[in-house]
């Protein structure tokens, strides 16, 4: 048996970064983590987790304490928030042996030298290891290393605007389930998806639960173009932060509610439109052509972007990281860590180049039929 691990870089400190460096340790092989922010702050999305997935992954169990707070979606499937989620990952990781750490560490740009992978930090420095395994989004710069002819991800023709929201900032509770369930409705050429989720420490009290929406809308690309979210060739390369949506957009939105949104969720929404807590994420589809080349990996939306319809995501990423870290577990260190990677990526290449197609699929069939009340173009 190996004395010894290959030295291990993860670009990328969140959910898929920390779920792979959490999956590599629980198997005895030790990671770096590189973060370019300290500790990250952001809300507005819903996630749809497998707990029992999770815990195989990981080695811990979310549904132990600390738990990680949850509300029954559908089948096998929970809601948490981001936020929620990201903690989760982060207080587990900071307290597991064989994870190293380093937040505020931006990174420039990776290459390979002979078996060797270079990152080169923004300040100018160096480091080197073994792999460097790009958990660092869609707009990956690891993905731009492995895949410089296809670096970015595409514009799928829709704006997502989401918001969390505190259920005790509005004048009543949420007429909803406290055990969850998502709300999902089309209307008018809209996609509307509502859902409650557990407040910041956990209760499903009512008046203390948090409420999250996310409102699908075609188009927008002038906004997007206009706010530097789009490159000229329809590629992503920003989201709308709630500082970048104008008071014209969201009186816009705030007169379509009453329109759109049942009565259960109107109020919460209108607050999220015109208080601030609301951002834009133009939605990006990427379908990866490889996701390896040298001492290099991606994983997770560094190596495939997914519309949220598919609500396959994060889940994906966690497939990623489980099979990632259990052939890391197994490597036999007579052979080069670049041949191990290459199975990774026969591994799966296929099953994600599939779901992408999926991805599209449904983004087209939305596309046509917000154009049947828009009159846009398909």
């Amino acid at each position: 048996m190996p004395t010894s691990h290959p030295e291990i870089i993860v670009v990328g400190g969140s959910l898929a970064g920390l779920t792979f460096a959490l999956a590599s340790a629980s198997r005895g092989v030790p990671v770096r983590v590189l973060e370019r922010t300290e500790r990250k702050v952001l809300s507005g999305d819903n996630l749809s987790v497998n707990l029992a997935t999770i815990a195989a992954t990981v080695g811990r169990d979310p549904r132990l304490e600390p738990k990680l707070p949850v509300v029954r979606a559908y089948r096998d499937r929970h809601l948490t928030s981001w936020p929620a989620l990201y903690r989760w990952l982060r207080d587990r990781a900071g307290e597991a042996s064989g994870i190293t750490l380093e937040e505020d560490k931006t990174v420039k740009s990776v290459r390979s030298e002979g078996d060797k992978a270079v990152i080169v930090f923004a300040d100018g420095t160096t480091t080197s290891a073994d792999a460097v395994i790009g958990a660092d989004g869609y707009h990956s710069t690891v993905r731009r290393a492995i895949a410089p002819e296809l670096p970015l991800a595409r514009y799928a023709g829709y704006i997502v605007w989401r918001g969390l929201i505190e259920e005790s900032a509005l004048s009543r509770p949420v007429r909803w389930p406290t055990n969850g369930g998502l709300w999902i409705d089309y209307e008018k050429g809209h996609r509307l998806v509502a859902a409650m989720l557990p407040g910041r420490d956990g209760s499903l009290e009512e008046g203390k639960r948090q409420v999250t929406f996310a409102w699908f809308n075609a188009g927008r690309e002038d906004l997007l173009r206009g706010t530097n979210c789009l490159d000229e060739d329809g590629h992503v390369i920003g989201t709308l932060a709630a500082s970048a949506i104008s008071a014209d957009v969201r009186d816009e939105l705030t007169s379509l509610v009453p329109q759109l949104w049942p009565q259960t969720w109107a109020e919460a929404v209108s607050f999220g439109v015109r208080s601030g807590f609301m951002r834009g994420a133009p939605i990006a589809e990427y379908k990866p052509e490889r996701l390896t080349l040298g001492p290099m990996a991606i994983i997770g939306d560094a190596a495939h972007v997914l519309s949220p319809m598919t609500g396959s995501g994060y889940a994906t990423g966690v497939e990623d990281a489980a099979i990632l870290s259990e052939m890391l577990a197994q490597f036999d260190q007579s052979k080069p860590l670049s041949a191990l990677l290459e199975a990774y990526e026969r591994a799966r290449l296929p099953y994600t180049r599939a779901l992408v197609n999926h991805s599209k699929d449904l983004s087209a069939e939305f596309l046509r039929y917000a154009a049947g009340f828009h009159g846009m173009a398909v």
